[in-house]
């Protein structure tokens, strides 16, 4: 069985952590042995030292139930490296070989198109390279998966692609061969903090040596895919066992779900904590009363004005697991960083939803907005039990009022939802 080759643009430690690693799962279920290729994203990026490595190790910590497990693994799928940066040749010669799949990470910023430049300078264009010189060697077409957390990542890269081929002058046979490809639009949920500082002797000592690219993540993990289902001939990412939904029309809910639940609870819960002396995500996960204050906010109001269903349930109770999970280090004042433009986006859904459903505001996520706007009450720099918090986003404050706070929170929530948040904290 020959291996199934893959060009990776980025070796950073979410790719590691997460599609490396399932990579590596799928092929100890399987027998399918992949062959990832690590294209350099920037300038330094140790993509050569990954590779030559020839393996590295994976620390997952988290809860199961109620049980808290560690594991340790082993992942050996990373083969070669290669920077378009500044061997042009061999990146072409590598990406015109018997390639399968491209997959990237290069955060929410790398997906650009710059009008101004007539060579390539970036991931997008960078790879419009290479698709152009498969289109005109007749090669086949290729599935390309775009992990940026932008919203429909595989579009927006798909669109940058088709930017970049009419700047550089590409022939029909570019547009062709872009059409011929599946671009998939994904959600990745893997919280990963990277080399486990806390951990390491421990894991050296278990491995035989140390491992330069250890990484760590959370147990859970969840991976959604949006396209053509022909990626599982290619990855059965179901017969390993692993949180992954390949779907052709449902990302959009699975997005909305992420964003109410996990990033939702995190964002109201951050004034409830820091103006009640908690710093961490896990003490306030695991300390009455608010253990029960953030669970009754997650499925009482926050699953209910979704849609009330037992796998939207399931999912909360892994959000509520992984918030106890104290070796992520998640720390309120981290989470807390631009909440004046993060509370509308992640929590006017909630509360407009929970409204409609049942006439009334929500009680918890209402409360959390009236101590969210007692933490912005006393100006850009708020006195703390836990010390002093800079507010950087203080200048998005339309005024001290209850009222000009709701509206700076919340802009795009109805006007008749708001005045009945004001009776409710009045």
């Amino acid at each position: 069985m020959k291996p199934v080759n893959i060009l990776q643009f980025g070796g950073g430690n979410f790719l590691r952590c997460f599609f490396d690693w399932m990579l590596q799962k799928v092929s100890d279920a399987t027998g399918i042995q992949y062959s990832v290729t690590l294209a350099q994203l920037i300038p330094g990026e140790p993509v050569d030292g990954i590779a030559a490595a020839g393996s590295y190790h994976v620390l997952l910590r988290g809860y199961e139930g109620q049980e808290y497990v560690e594991t340790l693994d082993s992942v050996g799928v990373i083969k070669n490296a290669v920077s378009p940066i500044t061997d042009v040749d061999e990146y072409l010669r590598i990406g015109c070989g018997d390639m399968s799949l491209i997959v990237s990470n290069s955060t929410e910023a790398g997906i650009f198109f710059d009008p101004d430049t007539t060579e390539p300078h970036n991931y997008p264009s960078r790879l419009a390279l290479l698709l152009n010189e498969r289109a005109k060697r007749h090669l086949p077409p290729l599935m390309v998966m775009a992990m940026e957390l932008n919203d429909r990542s595989g579009d927006l890269l798909k669109h940058t692609l088709l930017q970049y081929g009419k700047l550089f002058g590409y022939g029909r046979e570019y547009f062709d061969y872009l059409s011929a490809c599946d671009f998939y639009n994904t959600l990745v949920d893997r919280i990963v903090p990277g080399y486990p500082m806390d951990a390491a002797e421990r894991a050296a000592s278990k491995i035989g040596h140390e491992d330069k690219w250890l990484t760590s993540g959370e147990r859970f993990h969840l991976f959604v895919i949006e396209g053509n289902k022909r990626i599982l001939n290619e990855i059965p990412f179901d017969r390993a066992g692993l949180n992954v939904i390949v779907t052709t029309d449902k990302l959009a809910f699975y997005h909305d779900r992420k964003v109410r639940v996990l990033n939702g609870a995190h964002t109201a819960s951050v004034p409830v904590a820091l103006l009640s002396g908690i710093e961490n995500v896990d003490a306030f996960a695991s300390t009455e009363p608010y253990a029960s204050w953030l669970s009754g906010m997650i499925h009482d109001e926050i699953c209910l004005a979704m849609d009330g269903s037992a796998e939207t349930h399931a999912y909360a109770n892994d959000v509520t697991a992984r918030f106890r999970n104290g070796a992520l280090g998640h720390r309120f004042r981290s989470i807390a960083l631009n909440s004046v433009s993060k509370a509308d986006a992640r929590m006017s859904p909630t509360i407009s939803d929970y409204f409609r459903k049942t006439g009334e505001v929500p009680p918890k996520m209402t409360e959390a907005a009236g101590r969210l706007a007692e933490l912005y009450g006393s100006g850009p720099v708020a006195r703390l039990p836990g010390g002093f918090l800079e507010l950087g986003d203080y200048s998005w404050i339309k005024g001290c009022s209850l009222r000009e706070m709701l509206e700076s929170f919340f802009p795009s929530l109805d006007s008749n939802i708001k005045e009945a948040m004001l009776r409710a904290l009045s």
